[in-house]
């Protein structure tokens, strides 16, 4: 693209062959499985801090440098340039002395966005995406720092745009009459949604290894952090213990804790004592569909009330807290997050490691689920 841009303004590009150009781009991306055909192309030239893939798009980079450089010979007073402005009659493609010269279209990011936004389809996740709970910034780090394999990129914003080639697709997007019956679970509505977040038949297999993978990191770092651990390994690699314990703290790993009482919701993901603090703390993951976001989190919160109030009175603490971590299957990030990590002293950073986590394994779990039999 930078070679080219020299060109503009320059050579005549005619925009039938600038759209050619892109088109070329989007089937090379194509036949190397880094776009799926039918993902939202307006979504291929957004950028990235804004939930895009950040391409450039050869028209919009012609028009907007045609536009500037007749502006720039336009409002210069120089001599020279007042010179070439009048002899400029259809000479370059900057037509200078033609008074009704029209100015070519060039869409900005904020209309690709309402584009984007305005699609039955590809527009739900850029809803959930924009939606006044969700952390834009720490829900796109993995498209600007998760350093994924350019065909798992691709995927992954497919599986977003909900156009794999489920039961449901085939059925209500391209009508050719399949019965939309989930082929794991044979219940009606194979959605992608289902898939990655509903299917009772995946629930305790894959979504319960994806939450683990999840837990697993929360669960590292808080032993690094009370020295209940010599070294830190790759999450995938680590095997927590059921029970961590040293002077400082107690470190609990999928444990029913046992009560004076009945109590139900008796076994969080990870339990943390911390003595020296004199509090015990609940942590428990949940990887819900985007629309189920804040909603998770409120559940989560009220889920262990009954449970912290046992705690506190049984286990000679000063207080119990209920820290939720909440990540969606297509990796959004609720803002409050950043509050349920600083509560249990973990650092920001560690949201790009669990988002790269889920995105990974939900694409491993539709990649999973796409090869079963219809």
């Amino acid at each position: 693209m930078p070679l080219l841009t020299y060109s503009f303004g320059i050579l005549r590009w005619t925009q039938t062959e600038l759209d050619a150009l892109d088109r070329r781009v989007r089937s090379l991306l194509t036949t190397h499985r880094m776009l799926h055909p039918r993902s939202s192309v307006m979504r291929l030239y957004i950028p990235r801090k804004c939930g895009g893939r950040g391409f450039l798009n050869a028209k919009d980079l012609h028009n907007r440098e045609v536009y500037n450089l007749r502006n720039y010979f336009l409002n210069n007073e120089c001599g020279m340039h007042r010179d070439v402005v009048a002899v400029d009659r259809n000479l370059t493609p900057l037509s200078l002395a033609n008074e009704n010269w029209r100015k070519p279209v060039v869409l900005s990011t904020a209309d690709r966005k309402a584009a984007w936004e305005n699609k039955v389809l590809h527009g739900r996740f850029y809803k959930a995406l924009t939606g006044p709970d969700v952390d834009l910034l720490a829900s796109v780090n993995w498209l600007r720092f998760g350093d994924l394999f350019v065909e798992t990129e691709g995927f992954a914003c497919a599986i977003a745009d909900e156009v794999m080639m489920t039961n449901n697709y085939r059925k209500y997007i391209l009508k050719d009459g399949t019965v939309d019956i989930c082929r794991a679970c044979r219940r009606p509505g194979e959605s992608l949604r289902h898939i990655i977040s509903g299917c009772s038949h995946l629930a305790n297999g894959e979504y319960l290894h994806r939450h683990n993978l999840v837990a697993r990191i929360i669960h590292q770092q808080l032993a690094l952090l009370y020295g209940l651990v010599d070294r830190e390994v790759p999450y995938y690699k680590y095997l927590p213990a059921p029970v961590l314990e040293n002077g400082r703290a107690t470190l609990y790993w999928d444990r029913s804790i046992i009560t004076d009482r009945t109590i139900v919701a008796n076994k969080p993901d990870i339990v943390l004592i911390d003595r020296s603090q004199r509090r015990a703390v609940l942590a428990d993951v949940t990887i819900p569909h985007d629309e189920n976001l804040v909603k998770a989190e409120k559940d989560k919160s009220s889920k262990y009330l009954d449970l912290a109030h046992e705690i506190t009175a049984m286990w000679d603490v000063d207080s119990t807290i209920i820290v939720p971590i909440v990540v969606s299957a297509n990796g959004l990030i609720a803002k409050s997050l950043d509050q349920h990590l600083e509560r249990l002293s973990l650092g920001g950073w560690i949201k790009g490691q669990m988002q790269k986590a889920v995105i990974l394994d939900t694409a491993r779990i539709v990649r999973r689920f796409l090869s079963l039999q219809p």
